[in-house]
């Protein structure tokens, strides 16, 4: 015995997005707004064009703090870099670029393009990918347990750095940089830094810093940001 319209499920058509809206819906739809470097006001559109001896982008979840307190010794913010807590600063006595980049691969594809004009011009460029410790591949993880970091390049040349290995690989704006710059025969080095901590604390941030030192000037240690009590109770 039957019993209509129990779990009776409702199949769209064929052309189920065309047929299934209606026409004046499509009118409704508002455009995504194209994203666009946030100039300051000291500064402007024309510093794209800016001749750096070194662009150095370092992207990660979380870095804001990190790259603001450690990077920026002696330089002037150029503009902030959408869609998050990202941006750009400028060392006028190194001719240093630093893009401090948040983690977002939904808009990496865009802000590559704003900052392919920088890169551009670039007699040198390094990115570093921050990736928790979890993410790291390998046969021989276990080698690696007491590590506070798995640092490894790729295209780089350098004694103490291990290429990445397949199956990781590194992605978003650090990635489609360095994908630019190899297919335009520019120098470019990358680095993945695989860590137990994000957002980096002390111990943490020391693989990461001594790996800056090697190209732009930083400071010595990290302090975080200090975290707001609590004010629980046991």
């Amino acid at each position: 015995m039957s019993c209509p319209g129990f779990g009776e499920v409702n199949i769209p058509s064929s052309r189920a997005f065309w047929d299934d809206c209606e026409e004046d819906e499509f009118e409704n739809v508002v455009q995504a707004e194209k994203l666009q470097l946030k100039f300051d006001r000291e500064s402007g559109p024309d510093v794209a064009a800016l001749q750096s001896e070194i662009l150095v982008v370092i992207e990660g979840p979380n870095v804001t703090h990190f790259g603001s307190s450690v990077l920026l010794n002696g330089t002037t913010r150029i503009c902030g870099i959408p869609p998050k807590t990202s941006s750009l600063h400028w060392n006028p006595a190194t001719k240093q670029l630093l893009a401090i980049l948040e983690d977002d691969l939904t808009s990496s594809g865009e802000v590559t393009e704003l900052l392919l004009p920088y890169a551009k011009l670039a007699k040198k460029v390094v990115t570093i990918t921050l990736k928790p410790k979890v993410d790291f591949k390998s046969e021989e993880i276990q080698k690696y347990s007491d590590d506070i970091a798995i640092v490894r390049g790729v295209g780089v040349n350098e004694k103490d750095i291990i290429e990445l290995e397949a199956p990781n690989f590194i992605a978003g704006v650090a990635a489609g940089i360095a994908s630019w710059r190899n297919q335009a025969d520019l120098p470019v080095s990358s680095f993945a830094v695989y860590t137990d901590k994000l957002p980096l604390d002390s111990t943490a941030a020391q693989p990461v810093l001594k790996l800056l030192k090697g190209f732009v000037s930083c400071s010595p240690s990290y302090v975080p940001a200090r975290k707001e009590s609590s004010y629980l109770y046991m």
